[in-house]
């Protein structure tokens, strides 16, 4: 987790899948900072959360991680799916 020097990076396949989802309950830049620690735990996820637009982009491997899981991740942070 808090591995703020080495940027994650994922191989892109042709499987590899990208979404941005609308959240709600994000109060400030450090809630976009959570989020994305949390989801690039997951293993095969890279994410970028935008707090002024209320959005994150995410970029992840279905073959390692679930949709469900990056939405449980999101809503066990406390932050809602739009």
């Amino acid at each position: 987790m808090f591995n703020f020097f080495k940027p994650k990076t994922i191989s892109i396949t042709p499987n590899t899948e990208s979404i941005t989802l609308q959240l709600s309950g994000l109060h400030c830049s450090s809630c976009a900072v959570n989020i994305d620690l949390a989801l690039e735990d997951l293993p095969g996820v890279i994410a970028k959360t935008n707090y002024a637009k209320s959005e994150t982009k995410i970029t992840f491997d279905p073959s390692q991680t679930s949709l469900d899981a990056i939405h449980f991740t999101i809503r066990d942070l406390g932050y809602n799916i739009i």
